[in-house]
């Protein structure tokens, strides 16, 4: 018989949240579990641990703890900042987790609820759209295509490799009325992220978005991403921040081959982790040191998804060769010549049918330049 966890029920709910960042699900599920046992009022555990179902895909399990918790929190009768802000999370992954199951109208009630503790959140606004979008397509309740039991999905989650921490996969349902080999392609996004003395910094690599196509909302202690992918369902990220950030002062961009997001340090102290439970770090922690020249330091995962960008390019410019190489040449000395080397280039070039180019005006402009084919060959007018 495994023995239970040991220690007060914040210090387990604290170890909990490390095992969550380190991606050891179950271990952070039985640590949760443990610290909700000993004292129902803590109630971060509940959401904690909806959230760890919903990254191993237990999504019945999800909900039920979810639930669980809007029910202590409503119990409890704490309108405060903080209970209000536990029961919008449970709201959510009570949403999210129906929404994984095909049981669209219950996500759109459970996002409905949540958004009245914050109208202001886009992200909350957006899985709206999203049930709206799959009731008119699939209908209210899909779920009776899919059927799961919490007991199966438990005993999977034991066999099943684990999702990465980095990797957002969007829901996939089997459609109602089609075959699935009618269902677009997922792709598999990968997220990163790096920090400096003040800013923490996510990049999603997501390719040729629109402005118009991503959200992103900003808390003090989490963080909501979504974007609408031209194949497969739409992307999003939910995101429990380590430590708090300043949300009107982050930022995001819309590039070419990323959303780049930058959140802004309550406190310029070294993130162990991107996420956690919001705790403010610890006074005089270990502060970001300054990378020489200014260069950013690694990221996360230990790639430098930038250097090995500008590598790219640098490989691109190398592989430039033969005819390509010497147009580009050519290029660079028409763009950076005088006016009479740019008359000669044109003369020299037009007259000789593309058989001379010389910069020499004094002797080009001379007279008419004459035809010279490379040696072996003969020069032909098209007839």
């Amino acid at each position: 018989m495994a023995k239970e966890p040991e220690g007060s029920p914040a210090d387990l709910y604290r170890k909990g949240n490390e095992c969550f960042v380190s991606e050891d699900y179950d271990r952070a599920i039985e640590l949760y579990t443990t610290a909700s046992a000993q004292d129902p009022t803590l109630t971060e555990c509940y959401a904690a641990k909806a959230q760890a179902y919903i990254k191993t895909e237990r999504f019945e399990l999800a909900k039920k703890e979810a639930d669980r918790g809007v029910d202590v929190l409503r119990s409890l009768g704490q309108p405060d900042d903080r209970a209000n802000g536990e029961l919008k999370k449970c709201l959510q992954r009570s949403g999210v987790a129906c929404f994984h199951m095909g049981k669209y109208k219950e996500a759109r009630n459970a996002f409905s609820e949540a958004l009245k503790y914050e109208p202001s959140d886009k992200g909350m606004s957006q899985w709206l759209t999203w049930c709206d979008e799959k009731i008119h397509k699939f209908g209210e309740d899909a779920s009776k295509k899919t059927p799961t039991s919490d007991t199966k999905q438990e005993e999977k989650s034991n066999t099943t490799q684990k999702p990465s921490q980095t990797e957002e996969k969007p829901s996939v349902e089997k459609q109602p009325e089609q075959p699935p080999t009618s269902q677009m392609p997922v792709p598999k996004i990968k997220h990163d992220w790096y920090q400096t003395e003040t800013q923490v910094v996510i990049e999603v690599r997501i390719k040729n978005l629109k402005q118009s196509d991503v959200t992103v909302d900003f808390h003090e202690t989490s963080l909501s991403v979504t974007a609408k992918l031209a194949v497969g369902s739409d992307y999003s990220l939910e995101l429990d921040l380590a430590h708090p950030v300043v949300p009107n002062q982050s930022s995001y961009k819309v590039m070419s081959t990323k959303i780049e997001i930058k959140l802004r340090k309550v406190e310029g102290v070294r993130w162990s982790a991107l996420e956690g439970d919001g705790s403010t770090p610890i006074p005089g922690g270990a502060p970001v040191a300054a990378s020489p020249g200014g260069v950013k330091a690694p990221y996360a995962s230990g790639r430098d998804w930038n250097k090995m960008e500008k590598m790219l390019e640098k490989e691109a410019e190398e592989k430039k060769e033969g005819e390509s190489a010497l147009n580009e040449m050519f290029q660079k000395i028409y763009a950076d010549a005088n006016d009479d080397v740019k008359k000669a280039m044109n003369k020299s070039f037009q007259e000789s049918g593309g058989t001379v180019l010389s910069t020499n005006w004094s002797e080009i402009g001379k007279d008419k330049v004459d035809v010279k084919p490379p040696d072996g060959m003969e020069y032909r007018k098209w007839e």
